[in-house]
């Protein structure tokens, strides 16, 4: 075998577990971000809340209906319940009327809310309850317009009963991520043209093709749908964190997006940069808690790194000159069959682990020397 080639693949699988260290280190960093942002969220609805409160005494002079109905809508996107505001309403009336002169107002006064010291941008912050994707995304946010401050330009003292309005918006969600997901660096570019990369992207196109089945044939062939869906949930049912098999999907998708675009769509929860390996991570926390082996599973780079190893310096090179010609027309017979065919026996075959495909060891292994014993069996002989 060619060592040069040898060394390259082994220092590449040295970079991805370099790699899927910074992934795990990024996944901390991650917790720790959403951990505070649940943190600032809550204590910014608690003080939303308190301003509510604060509104609904102060509009106590104000009985219109306008008012009191949007000062109920307020209160319920905080999470304040109807009887608390109106117990606070109340509350505040009562005081009022203890506390007014027997004298009532004409007939053609009206009465008129004091300046309140609330800016809109005060009730213009995050709502809670809107859920965590995977990674930054935050969910939809409230974004406010805050026009001119209350009471300027103008004498009237007092504030308009309309709350300010905003909209359901978030950037992030239509911003396209140009920054492909750790997992697949080593399958880009001139990585996609090597055995490891075919391999790889074989095993995504699988999943896919599998997925495609299972929709055609759902109700025109229940049979062929069902088997399709046993082909995923062989490659996922061996740990929990991958059951959830939309999720690993939209992992597939956001792959061959990045592949075939250069980018990935912001609306995609699977595209984060080192989303496969917080996955990956929980996979062999779920390993080490039932006691199984984490060692004995091979990526497409280390079953790559086997099968050179069971040929000689020539059959390498004859083997990467195929790669590299694989989609022209330049290249056929037994040579490009038999590689073809070891892929798709292989992607066939291939175990979910969140941030790829991966093999037994002894399987591998036994593949290898079985289909590498004689030059009838192996052209690259």
């Amino acid at each position: 075998m060619d060592p040069e080639r040898l060394k390259q693949l082994e220092q590449a699988e040295e970079e991805l577990r370099r790699r899927r260290e910074r992934g795990k280190l990024a996944q901390r960093a991650f917790r720790k971000r959403r951990n505070k942002t649940t943190r600032d969220k809550h204590d910014e609805t608690q003080r939303l809340k308190e301003a509510i409160s604060k509104i609904v005494r102060v509009a106590r002079h104000d009985d219109r209906p306008e008012l009191v109905k949007a000062i109920q809508e307020a209160a319920g996107v905080t999470g304040l319940d109807e009887q608390t505001t109106a117990k606070l309403y109340n509350e505040g009336r009562t005081q009022a009327e203890r506390t007014a002169e027997p004298s009532q107002p004409s007939s053609g006064s009206r009465h008129i809310l004091p300046m309140v010291g609330v800016s809109s941008t005060e009730l213009g912050t995050k709502t809670q309850g809107m859920p965590l994707s995977i990674g930054t995304r935050m969910g939809w946010v409230l974004k406010t317009q805050d026009p001119a401050p209350l009471g300027r330009g103008s004498d009237v003292e007092w504030t308009s009963t309309r709350l300010d309005y905003g909209l359901w918006f978030d950037t992030s969600r239509f911003i396209r991520a140009d920054k492909p997901p750790s997992d697949i660096i080593p399958y880009l570019g001139k990585g996609m043209h090597t055995f490891a990369g075919r391999l790889f992207w074989a095993c995504g196109e699988l999943l896919l093709e599998q997925c495609r089945r299972v929709e055609l044939y759902e109700h025109t062939n229940p049979r062929k749908a069902r088997e399709a869906q046993e082909v995923i949930w062989n490659m996922v049912q061996h740990s929990k964190p991958l059951h959830n098999v939309r999720y690993i999907i939209a992992l597939a998708e956001a792959r061959r997006e990045f592949r075939d675009r250069g980018y990935i769509e912001g609306n995609n929860p699977a595209g984060e940069i080192d989303s496969a390996f917080i996955l990956q991570e929980q996979v062999m926390n779920d390993y080490k808690s039932k006691g199984e082996d984490t060692t004995g599973w091979l990526s497409p780079m280390a079953v790559e790194l086997e099968l050179r190893k069971c040929l000689s310096l020539e059959s390498s090179r004859r083997l990467d000159r195929v790669l590299q010609i694989w989609d022209s027309n330049q290249v056929e017979g037994p040579l490009l069959d038999m590689i073809q065919s070891l892929i798709w026996k292989l992607a066939a075959s291939y175990i979910c682990f969140g941030d790829g495909p991966r093999w037994r060891t002894d399987r591998i292994l036994a593949l290898f020397s079985g289909s590498t014993h004689t030059p009838e069996e192996n052209p690259l002989l």
